[in-house]
């Protein structure tokens, strides 16, 4: 923590123009394979405890190895290989959920072991994003200062370099990397309003007083309450600064945007002038388009907890989601592989080039999947090499509501164990489904099979709550439960739990696999 508050002055004086971030992409895509070889050697071969190392040991592959394929099929093609030889790691290998499986062999990681043993931490927070289970994350000034191109080039695409920069998100330590790599090419906030804060006494001060420090070293505003139910004041705020002939950029969840979008539009305002900076859950076409009737625009990123940005939308996409991966910061394959109820979907392996990443990935799932090609589109991120699209993005495994993710696998006992002890039946008779409105808000609906007779679905929602704040301990999943409870999508429906093609019976299904 003292390291942080030292480095922070430094941080702050220290500012990049788009320009700027243009040529720090540039020189890497010019070394990108040194980037990857480098990190493979430091990180994998030179760290024993890697998991890597151990795939890598068992697949019969050396540093020599790599460095050859590199050179004869670059990096995408040398982790294809690598992927054929069994050296990737699946989501729940990378969770340390479950063991990993090669031959006959059989390799047993914890999530701590994945994390990058170069890198020093400036200070600690939880994942709430698209990672899943939570888990408890070292930020460093250094990897803010290496995602802050990616975001300039970003602003800049969209012409919001300049724009009032105004943030809604929930309150917690990990917003703090945010605004600091936003600061990084210049863009301060002007506000931030705060959804909900949850967690410990001791979580909750962790994060007032990282807050506090990233404020006051970098001039920026305080948190403003302002509950997910509550959208207008939002709304307000940025018609005035519509009013003032400037044009406001807004970074939050796509489902708080559609929240915006709708309190202005009760009250017959238009939003014309207003981007949207998105992430943390998928911009669906019902989002985008509720976001784009008041005259709003869309614009997503995606990224995850563990490492970052991943790539950001152009201004000429061809899907709703679509957006170019930083290529010089990452390579994506992908694989084959079934989802939480049995289906195939085309998972995404990750491989992280930063040097100063929190988790070490050499193809490693995250938990998404989607579409995946090679392709110009023509605008100016092709000539900077970005010509990697990923599109129609959704997590297999993961349910994110609000902008908070959480591992649709931890809820297996809730709903098969404490919610049939509590109000009868049994295992197959409750089921948590994900889904949206026409407008493109989340919902989440407990179902109860009609068999298990009279229930109090009030007693039942909160009883859901409280087992979701306590979870495995984590404060991430306090925070969600507060979330859904502010904003009221949790329902429950007496129907027959909803079955896959195959006849099987999930506790869970999300809105990507139905």
């Amino acid at each position: 923590m003292a390291r942080f508050a030292a480095g922070l002055p430094g941080y702050f004086r220290s500012t990049i123009t788009a320009d700027e971030a243009a040529a720090i992409v540039r020189r890497g895509m010019e070394r990108r394979g040194e980037a990857f070889l480098e990190l493979v050697e430091r990180a994998v071969f030179g760290s024993p405890a890697s998991p890597y190392r151990a795939l890598l040991a068992h697949a019969g592959c050396e540093l020599g190895d790599i460095k050859s394929l590199v050179a004869a099929e670059g990096v995408e093609g040398a982790l294809e290989r690598l992927h054929r030889d069994g050296v990737y790691v699946t989501f729940e290998e990378f969770k340390g959920r479950a063991p990993a499986r090669r031959g006959s062999q059989t390799f047993f990681f914890r999530d701590r072991d994945f994390d990058n043993p170069w890198v020093g931490a400036h200070f600690s927070g939880s994942s709430s994003g698209s990672s899943g289970r939570p888990t408890r994350l070292r930020v460093s000034l250094a990897h803010a200062a290496q995602q802050a191109p990616h975001w300039a080039l970003w602003f800049a695409a969209h012409g919001v370099l300049a724009s009032p920069l105004i943030f809604w998100t929930p309150f917690h330590a990990g917003m703090a990397s945010r605004q600091l790599l936003c600061a990084k090419f210049g863009q301060r906030a002007v506000k931030w309003f705060t959804m909900a804060s949850g967690g410990s006494l001791k979580d909750r001060a962790h994060s007032v007083l990282i807050t506090l420090m990233v404020r006051r070293a970098g001039r920026l505003p305080a948190p403003e309450p302002a509950p997910l139910d509550e959208p207008w004041p939002i709304a307000e705020y940025l018609l005035r600064l519509l009013d003032q002939d400037t044009r406001p950029a807004v970074n939050t969840s796509p489902s708080a945007a559609v929240r915006i979008a709708l309190a202005a539009q009760d009250r017959s305002r238009s939003l014309t002038g207003v981007t949207f900076l998105l992430g943390a859950e998928p911009l669906t076409r019902a989002r985008k388009q509720t976001i784009e009737s008041s005259g709003a625009r869309a614009v997503p990123c995606y990224g995850f907890s563990e490492g970052g940005g991943v790539g950001a939308q152009c201004p000429a996409p061809r899907e709703d989601d679509e957006v170019h991966v930083f290529l010089d910061a990452f390579a994506v394959i992908a694989h084959s592989r079934p989802a939480g109820d049995g289906s195939a979907v085309n998972a995404y392996l990750l491989t992280s080039l930063r040097p100063a990443v929190a988790k070490i990935m050499l193809n490693a799932e995250i938990g998404d999947f989607g579409f995946l090609e090679a392709r110009r589109c023509g605008c100016t991120w092709d000539t900077l090499g970005w010509t990697t699209h990923l599109h129609t993005i959704r997590s297999f495994d993961k349910l994110t509501g609000e902008g908070v993710t959480f591992v649709g696998a931890d809820l297996f006992r809730l709903l098969e164990e404490v919610l049939p002890r509590q109000f009868g039946g049994s295992v197959g008779d409750y089921q948590l489904l994900e889904e949206q409105d026409a407008r493109g808000l989340p919902r989440y609906v407990i179902v109860v099979s009609p068999s298990v007779g009279a229930v109090d679905e009030a007693a039942l929602r909160e009883v859901f709550l409280e087992h979701l704040r306590r979870l495995r301990g984590w404060s991430h999943y306090a925070l969600m439960a507060d979330m859904w409870r502010q904003a009221g999508i949790l329902q429950v429906r007496r129907a027959q739990p909803q079955a896959t093609a195959q006849g099987k019976v999930f506790p869970f299904r999300t809105l990507a696999v139905r």
